[in-house]
């Protein structure tokens, strides 16, 4: 029976607590999954206008250092070794004034450029003779909408020191606003660029050329190169043609990843597309939470193996208590009765030692010594007059009571014992017959017995000279009323 109560509580304890901890878990992996899937396509869009936005900002600076009186005078040198090299000391001056904090560049250019009318390198920063005589239109086609009066912003491949540039420029104008070149200003698309955008979403950014990482905020890109070569290539390949795709998924270092691919803005001049990725799996992290619901049931279980032995032990002791009393009265011990301290089961054993003293003829007595009862179909012993009244209204016979009460007393104890019991037993056996009663069982030297053991019950217990009863009835109710003779 222990076994059969702790393991109905210990399948109900796992049913809930496994079924909580699936739904639940289910429940916040599919509301976060979701919420990132439907996230991500925002944040790429926040960080390619993030870009945009720095770009036009990058283009009005190199706009405003081109109009620059000193970056005129320059080109005003009568020979061209001297413009060569006041256009050098102009480009560092520009390249010092960007490096400023307060410019929000994020250090000193990768490269300041200074051309002529046709698109042909004057000077650079840092090295007054590389790059001279260079023609930038045939390697960065926006130099020719520069010199034609717009300022612009573009991707440059710069092949000499394998940098790929995002790049500012804007025309150089004589005092007549007539373009006499270009200033042309670029930082490395690096990957503290990458890192700086990704902060604004709180995502991890990618800039991506000819299906390769070139930079990004990843710390190792490999497997996102491999991805970019297996079940990403086909998104790489639109974006590269202008299409922004819709959310993608896949693995990257073991973990699940989210994002969404689009073209880098303003940079015509090359295929640069940014990747922004959002790790889905420490996304559903939180799901994780998800396991107190087990921690949880463990205790439950627990408790339930604690409770259920001491709930079991409870039950069993008294039952087998009571088993083990009515296999000794079957045995023969007729005088053995069973007494179990329980709430559930002393009720049980009450009636039990009720049935064994109905068919033993044992006298029942409460817990004050009290005759409580005849046993089997006799009438219980009214001590009061009438049920529950708690006194003996014949019990002034010997005191000088009531009249009637005391010519009552005296005619019982004028009655010879043995008339007295043939009497009481025929009535009491004829007002059991006329309540409709079965008085088989009832036999008359048995029932006589048991008279004369209340009466010397009661007799000792109110110190009298004799008690003798009557037949009294109630209703359907037969019962013998005690007489006190003092």
């Amino acid at each position: 029976m222990r076994l059969k109560i702790i393991a109905g509580n210990l399948v109900a304890v796992l049913l809930v607590g496994l079924g909580s901890f699936f739904y639940l878990r289910a429940e916040l992996e599919g509301s976060l999954g979701a919420r990132i899937d439907h996230e991500i396509s925002g944040d790429g869009e926040v960080v390619s206008s993030a870009f945009r936005l720095n770009a036009f900002e990058f283009m009005q600076q190199v706009a405003g250092r081109a109009q620059q009186r000193e970056i005129r005078l320059a080109y005003g040198a009568l020979d061209e070794n001297s413009r060569r090299t006041r256009a050098h000391e102009q480009a560092n001056g520009i390249a010092a004034w960007f490096q400023d904090p307060s410019r929000g560049r994020g250090g000193r250019p990768d490269l300041v450029v200074l051309t002529d009318e046709t698109g042909r390198v004057i000077a650079r920063d840092t090295d007054v003779n590389r790059l001279n005589g260079t023609n930038l239109v045939q390697t960065l086609p926006s130099v020719r909408r520069v010199l034609a009066g717009e300022p612009a912003h573009d991707a440059w491949m710069y092949a000499d020191e394998g940098k790929l540039l995002a790049v500012a420029m804007a025309p150089v104008r004589n005092e007549e606003g007539g373009v006499i070149g270009a200033l042309v200003v670029g930082y490395d698309i690096s990957n503290g660029m990458a890192t700086r955008l990704g902060q604004l979403v709180d995502r991890k950014v990618a800039f991506v050329r000819e299906g390769r990482v070139y930079s990004s905020n990843l710390g190792n890109a490999d497997a996102l190169n491999s991805a970019l070569g297996g079940d990403l290539a086909s998104a790489a390949s639109a974006a590269a043609e202008g299409s922004a795709s819709s959310a993608i998924q896949t693995d990257l270092g073991g973990a699940s990843y989210v994002g969404t691919i689009r073209r880098l803005p303003l940079t015509a001049s090359q295929p640069v597309t940014l990747a922004v990725l959002g790790d889905r799996t420490e996304a559903m992290a939180p799901a994780a939470s998800a396991k107190i619901i087990l921690i949880l049931m463990a205790v439950g279980v627990l408790l339930v193996l604690v409770y259920g032995f001491l709930v079991g032990t409870s039950l069993l002791k008294p039952l087998e208590a009571i088993e083990e009393g009515v296999l000794t009265i079957i045995n023969g011990r007729t005088d053995v009765r069973i007494d179990v301290e329980s709430q559930e089961f002393g009720g049980l054993a009450y009636r039990i030692n009720q049935l064994v003293n109905m068919f033993t003829g044992t006298e029942e007595t409460d817990e004050e010594g009290r005759s409580v009862g005849m046993s089997g179909n006799f009438a219980a012993v009214d001590e009061s007059g009438g049920p529950g009244s708690g006194t003996s209204p014949a019990a002034p016979a010997a005191g000088g009571g009531d009249e009637a009460d005391a010519e009552l007393a005296a005619k019982l104890a004028a009655e010879s014992e043995a008339d007295y019991h043939a009497r009481v037993y025929r009535e009491y056996v004829a007002a059991k017959q006329a309540a409709g009663e079965d008085v088989s069982n009832i036999p008359e030297d048995r029932f006589i017995q048991r008279l004369q053991k209340n009466a010397e019950s009661l007799v000792a217990k109110n110190k009298c000279r004799m008690v003798r009863f009557e037949v009294v009835v109630k209703g359907d109710q037969v019962t013998l009323r005690p007489v006190i003779i003092r």
